[in-house]
């Protein structure tokens, strides 16, 4: 074990012949040869630094997006050997990116405008890496308000890469990750990790369970031809954790996981379990933050306690608020953090968030405490309530139920919500119980897991836009599809005069619905050309529930063509009552002909 892992530089090392990553490509189970080696990277780190020698002077902070584990490190790699640092944005949205651009030089990496080299590898120059130097910028997740910006530095990453290897050595071991190396955990466990420990990493974010079974496959075929290493250790987070089919043969490769590793959010003790018994590897989950760093681990298999990670201190006040001193955090005193912990043995447990506080007409009101109050009703699996920035004066409350709880129509979800108000009315006031309600079927949360003050307003955000259908989360199936919750707002402006007597959603607007949704679940950049086999079957009504299936197609050829830039989108809309509308939809950046085939309004 390295006492210094990260400022040793271990990419430096002469051994160019070594393996440090598995390319995407190998990803089946037919074809598992490890394909990246040290000397390879090296180059590429100075490609990088080539790239950068063009356009500034060292000493400069870049903003830094890029999808491929491996050519991000290399990007990373190149910035700090040459004095720079980095700033990574959480995504790579245009509003996203457009808020970095006034603190750093210039975009880096696969994003709109974004530089990256195009010559060949050549020799790197090594520089030096300073402790107390500044090593890069993120974000906090955004789940307790707008993402903070934070700094960290050498020391503070080298601390808490030397406490995750002398806890859990990855041995050589295959690193696959589910999670965003944008983000810390992301950035420690999934690139930096085995970076400095030696381990190769696989050069793709693997968000399908598919391709996570493909990968496992790859490796036991890699395994048993004495390719490459013969387990794999999985960087994950609740939300694929949670979603893990049982319909996948994980059987036939669970044995290669050595263990798992979970953070962004406690995983529920039943989808600890479920994953622990699908994939055969224990479920090490790490409780921290982007500020705090790691604070503490636990597997639930041996209990719900949290046990403090070396060298960090924690303790309790008399309001049973967590206190922490940690060497991964650039002060030395005590810090005080948002949650509540009761004292267990050597560890202890999280009593949740402090009370969330809203002043609600004029009395404030314990959110928290009314969170527990809808939670308590047997129907309801996990409920948050919101105060809502544009409606200061009432509450939302966003409410998980299972699928056969769900309500489907006006008359069920009034009698739903009249059913959780009289529950509420034992304790509060009318003025103050939620207005305004969201029944989900799955948790909305971002790639760690979290619900973040976006996504809360992507959930109500159709009554500041009476266009838009009431979106209740989308659930991503595969490459290319995902399926997203609806309803249709009572007061959708699409429904006025259509028709007198019984209003409907216009089958054009179901159109527009799927078309503006894809563009933002697949960053569609093409514009709308027309339609194929688009049928309205069933009407859709005012406070009805749908699910619209989202599928990009596969490019097709044209009149013998080698390729098309066309792209077709195949979208489903069902609902309790059967389906509304189906159809295919093109894109295309040159107009096209537009076509309208077998339409009927059944």
């Amino acid at each position: 074990m390295t006492a210094s892992p990260l400022l040793s530089a271990p990419w430096r090392a002469d051994d160019p012949s070594r393996c440090i990553g598995w390319r995407a490509g190998v990803a089946t189970p037919d074809v598992a040869t490890p394909d990246v080696t040290l000397g390879e990277f090296q180059q590429r780190i100075g490609a990088w630094q080539a790239c950068l020698d063009a356009i500034a002077e060292p000493g400069q902070h870049w903003s830094l997006y890029a999808r491929a584990p491996l050519e991000f490190a290399a990007a990373l790699i190149a910035l700090w050997e040459r004095g720079d640092s980095a700033l990574l944005p959480a995504d790579d949205r245009p509003e996203t990116l457009a808020a970095t651009d006034r603190l750093t030089r210039a975009r880096l990496g696969d994003v709109v405008d974004g530089h990256a080299p195009d010559s060949p590898g050549r020799e790197p120059r090594w520089g030096r890496l300073d402790a107390g130097r500044l090593a890069l910028t993120l974000y906090t997740s955004g789940s307790s308000g707008e993402p903070q910006r934070l700094d960290k530095r050498f020391a503070q990453l080298d601390a808490e890469l030397a406490t995750h290897q002398a806890l859990w050595p990855l041995g050589g071991r295959l690193v696959i990750s589910q999670v965003s190396h944008q983000h810390i955990y992301g950035l420690l466990f999934a690139v930096l990790r085995p970076l400095c420990e030696g381990a190769p990493l696989a050069d793709a974010t693997c968000r399908y369970p598919e391709t996570l079974h493909a990968w496992l496959a790859a490796l036991e075929a890699a395994e048993k031809s004495a390719a490459g290493p013969d387990e794999a250790v999985l960087i994950s987070a609740p939300p694929p954790l949670e979603r893990l089919p049982e319909s996948i043969d994980w059987s036939a490769v669970r044995a290669r996981l050595a263990y798992i590793h979970s953070s962004g959010a406690p995983l529920p003790a039943e989808a600890s379990a479920r994953a622990r018994a699908l994939l055969d590897a224990p479920v090490l989950e790490i409780y921290g933050s982007s500020e705090t760093g790691g604070i503490a681990w636990r597997d639930q298999h041996h209990g719900e306690t949290w046990t403090p990670l070396p060298a960090i201190e924690v303790r309790a006040d008399a309001a049973s608020q967590l206190w922490l001193r940690s060497p991964f955090v650039d002060a030395s005193d005590w810090q005080r953090q948002a949650d509540r912990i009761e004292p267990s043995g050597d560890g202890f447990r999280l009593l949740g968030r402090s009370d969330r506080i809203a002043k609600v007409g004029g009395k404030r009101v314990s959110l928290t405490a009314m969170d527990r109050a809808l939670s308590a009703d047997p129907r309801v699996r996990e409920a948050r309530t919101v105060a809502l920035a544009q409606h200061a004066t009432r509450l939302g409350a966003i409410v998980r139920l299972d699928e056969a709880e769900l309500p489907h129509d006006h008359t069920t979800r009034h009698a739903l919500i009249a059913s959780l108000r009289e529950r509420l009315l034992a304790g509060y006031e009318p003025t103050v119980i939620p207005r305004y309600w969201r029944f989900v079927g799955h948790w909305p949360s971002n790639a760690q897991g979290k619900l973040t003050t976006a996504l809360v307003a992507r959930l109500f955000g159709d009554m500041d836009d009476r266009r838009r259908p009431r979106w209740l989360g989308v659930v991503e199936d595969g490459e290319g599809r995902c399926t997203i919750d609806l309803e249709v707002p009572e007061r959708l402006a699409f429904l006025d005069g259509h028709f007198p007597g019984q209003p409907v959603v216009p089958g054009v607007v179901l159109v527009q619905w799927a078309c503006q949704l894809a563009r933002e679940q697949f960053a569609l950049g093409a514009p709308f050309q027309g339609l194929e086999r688009v049928k309205f079957p069933l009407l859709l009504l005012p406070g009805e529930r749908a699910r619209l299936t989202l599928e990009l197609a596969a490019p097709r050829t044209a009149r013998g063509d080698a390729s098309d830039d066309r792209q077709w989108l195949n979208f489903n809309v069902d609902g309790a009552r059967g389906r509304h509308a189906s159809g295919r939809i093109l894109f295309a950046p040159t107009p096209a002909t537009p076509t309208n085939k077998e339409t009927s309004n059944g």
